[in-house]
């Protein structure tokens, strides 16, 4: 059997097993999170999860994405089609499981009224203290409208290095201006840091989609920043999170590099189905999930507990598979109408 060669489109070849893992990483990351809330067996693996890897699988999504798009992009550059393709993939499964949670949360639950619903429905509450529920999609909205803005700044560049200072810089402004709002107004930060210190990952993913598509043999780089990264990951907790989003952030997209390489030599193929089959239907368990698990957790159904945490996990897996049938289906209608 003839060896896979090892350059960078091996991430993408992976793509869909990696964003499969990654999601379940995140709801990994969740029951972490509920079990440090509830104080619940904080110990251990759990308590080492939650202050180390935390939710930086989520920048692992974001990278896969950006890779994604510049693949999208150089198949069709067709700027209409690139918007109803990426806004219906976002918006159907979005409205069909966040405007109804959003409803029985908002006017069932706390009774607060449309107003302050439809406020929370269209992210306009994300910039106060209002729920960030599913900010995830409110950025990835913000993503596609920018990428053909992106794609034109990746594309441009002249080789590899003129590609790595164009990133820097990018990542850099975006650091500043961070750094800045969170020294002028650190309310509006604390709000929108969970999105706003994503975007340099994204654009990473920007960047290496270009690398990935030219098949450029620089992979050892990987193996570099995992190293590094690790090292770094070491120093967490820490109260910076600009340094524990992009610490965590990158170690993760690093491990995920390592886990393509492995797969490319030893192909667990069971293992790898399971983990596309996830991976094909990540955007909908993610709306899935985060609904179930916030409604039970409001209904006294804490999903620190194993049994309710199990309860939760197969609802959703049920859930996602009906929705991501609809999704598909209500897609495939209006692309053909268009």
């Amino acid at each position: 059997m003839q060896k896979e060669k090892i350059d960078n489109s091996l991430i993408s070849k992976y793509r869909g097993v990696l964003m499969g893992l990654s999601i379940l990483l995140i709801m990994v990351f969740h029951y972490t999170e509920d079990c440090s809330e509830m104080d619940y067996h904080f110990h251990g693996w759990i308590q080492w999860f939650n202050q180390h890897i935390g939710s930086s699988s989520v920048d692992a999504f974001l990278f896969f994405s950006g890779l994604g798009l510049y693949y999208a992009m150089k198949k069709n550059p067709d700027l209409k089609n690139f918007y109803q393709r990426r806004i219906t993939r976002l918006l159907i499964p979005y409205v069909l499981i966040a405007l109804p949670a959003w409803i029985i949360y908002d006017i069932g639950i706390l009774k607060v009224g449309w107003v302050e619903m439809i406020k929370d429905f269209t992210f306009i509450t994300f910039f106060s203290d209002g729920d960030k529920w599913f900010w995830y999609v409110g950025l990835m909205f913000l993503c596609y409208l920018i990428y053909p803005y992106i794609f034109r700044v990746v594309d441009t560049a002249r080789d590899a290095i003129d590609g790595e200072i164009r990133l820097i810089s990018l990542v850099s402004a975006i650091t500043v201006v961070s750094m800045v709002i969170e020294s002028c107004e650190a309310t509006f930060f604390s709000n929108t840091n969970v999105a706003l210190l994503r975007l340099p990952i994204f654009l990473a993913g920007c960047f290496y989609g270009r690398s990935s598509y030219e098949k450029r043999a620089s992979y050892w780089k990987w193996g570099v920043l995992l190293v590094c990264s690790g090292f770094l990951l070491t120093l967490l907790p820490t109260e910076s999170p600009v340094f524990s989003r992009f610490t965590s952030g990158i170690f993760n997209v690093a491990v995920c590099a390592m886990l393509a390489l492995f797969f490319s030599k030893v192909p667990l193929m069971p293992l790898q189905r399971m983990l596309e089959w996830f991976g094909q239907r990540s955007l909908e368990l993610y709306l899935v999930h985060v609904a179930v698990r916030k409604l039970m957790k409001n209904e006294g159904m804490n999903t620190c507990h194993p049994k309710n945490e199990l309860i939760m996990v197969v609802t959703a897996i049920v859930l996602t598979c009906l929705l991501h049938v609809i999704v598909q289906a209500i897609q495939k209608k209006i692309l053909r109408s268009k």
